[in-house]
């Protein structure tokens, strides 16, 4: 496989950004099947994951802490890693507009600059905590775009206002305390594209194709319980959801990595565990 990590100037942003990158290329395996020719076909197409890092993390979080450049290089797959930056994925007006660049841009410049397929049933977006919840609610805003959202310990919750506090006291305690004001959601971010509930239902109210979706969490994650609201509002909605919670884990990266790998491999056909 190819590692990348391209730089380019985003619009979206307003800044140079880095994009860690996995691209399928000739290997020893390859070599006992297929010549280099076959491999660097000029036309050949990648099917495209957009793979979004939790909250404090970066870029760089999925190549230091899981095999998935070794998972993506088996299965053909492109896998692009941008930096979510503690942003939850949204738009900030004025300011970063992380939700139009993942959804918009990043898409627009890999097509260009890499050789992954353009359609829909080929384009994936996934996530784990902060990057399930941006996953979740960046692909049911965009289902023309994404046929598949894979979320991690991380889902839309449904945006209730004010500030969620992180029990992080990197800055200090009390009044210092480290705060996540963005990850809960200001109240007028409600029946928006930032407003994964409200997606999902406007895709069943307007008949539009529904994206396949991945839910998986560990019995001990303390996001268990939204993302059991989640599920439940979209069986109400009539989604069909892939479902599991895995004994024994909570928020950490063993749980990540094993089901990076079961997507990568699987590609959403592990079935519901109700």
């Amino acid at each position: 496989m190819a590692v990348v990590k391209f730089n380019f100037l985003s619009r979206c942003l307003g800044r140079q950004v880095d994009v860690s990158a996995v691209i399928p290329s000739w290997t020893f395996a390859a070599a006992a099947k297929e010549s280099v020719d076959q491999i660097y076909k000029p036309n050949r197409k990648h099917k495209v994951l957009i793979l979004l890092n939790g909250f404090s993390g970066d870029h760089t979080d999925y190549l230091n802490y899981t095999n998935v450049a070794r998972y993506a290089e088996d299965n053909n797959i492109c896998v692009f890693m941008p930096s979510g930056l503690n942003s939850a994925y949204r738009d900030k007006e004025p300011g970063d507009k992380m939700h139009s660049f993942v959804a918009e841009e990043l898409l627009q410049v890999v097509r260009y600059m890499f050789p992954v397929s353009t359609k829909r049933k080929d384009t994936y977006i996934g996530g784990l905590s902060m990057g399930g919840q941006g996953a979740s609610t960046i692909g049911l805003a965009h289902p023309e775009v994404f046929s598949k959202i894979f979320c991690m310990s991380g889902v839309a919750t449904k945006i209730q206002g004010g500030k969620l506090k992180v029990n992080l006291n990197w800055f200090g305690e009390g009044e210092n305390l480290y705060t996540a004001g963005d990850m809960a959601g200001d109240k007028k971010l409600v029946n928006t594209k930032h407003d994964g509930w409200y997606s999902a239902k406007k895709i069943v109210e307007e008949g539009l194709e529904r994206p396949e979706i991945y839910l998986s969490i560990g019995d001990k994650d303390f996001l268990l319980e939204a993302t059991r609201s989640f599920k439940k509002y979209m069986d109400s909605l009539g989604y069909d959801i892939y479902y599991e919670e895995i004994p024994g884990y909570g928020h950490e990266w063993d749980f990540w990595d094993l089901k990076v790998r079961d997507f990568l491999y699987n590609g959403c056909k592990l079935g519901v565990k109700k």
